[in-house]
């Protein structure tokens, strides 16, 4: 149904209200990927994309950042971004999208291939430092899946300082 980019979705309703405040300087899923951004199983296909938008608010300290997406539930890597400086934030936007493409659907078992790419822009609501939006790049990595049981994608960050991450939004749809 969906070409010419009427599309499918999303699959999940977006969430009504902030998710969890993110604050560690370990790595940690911005959302629940089973929740907000499931991949149901055998819904995938040869060449289906699938389209994932999130935004928020964040403060940061400083530091670096790096985005690393994810096929759950067996948490296979799909390309980490470089490790990314960061200014001080005091507090300002940000939006995230990533696009998964299905390549070769397999047997049961990690016989499926994937690749997605995607992005996170911050704002420059600069504390300290220069004033230097960060977009940082992420994904790249083709993957062997499993699309015969449900999975899902979820995106992780690793901040190396004291920040404080909001999720307002995440949901997902696919293009065809």
């Amino acid at each position: 149904m969906a070409r010419q980019f009427f599309q499918d979705g999303p699959y999940i309703d977006a969430n009504l209200a902030a998710l969890t405040t993110l604050s560690s300087t370990s790595i940690e899923d911005m959302w629940a990927g089973i929740t907000w951004t499931p991949i149901f199983a055998n819904d995938a296909k040869a060449s289906k994309i699938y389209c994932v938008r999130a935004g928020g608010t964040i403060s940061l300290t400083g530091g670096t950042m790096i985005i690393t997406p994810q096929w759950g539930p067996a948490g296979t890597t799909l390309g980490v971004s470089l490790t990314a400086g960061t200014v001080t934030i005091l507090i300002t936007s940000w939006y995230l999208q990533f696009d998964l493409v299905f390549r070769v659907i397999g047997a049961a078992g990690a016989n499926s291939t994937c690749i997605g790419t995607g992005q996170i822009a911050m704002g420059a609501g600069v504390g300290s430092g220069v004033a230097n939006p960060n977009v940082i790049t992420f994904g790249g990595t083709s993957a062997s899946v499993d699309s015969t049981i449900n999975g899902n994608i979820t995106i992780r960050k690793t901040a190396s300082t004291t920040n404080s991450m909001i999720p307002l939004f995440v949901y997902m749809f696919s293009r065809n």
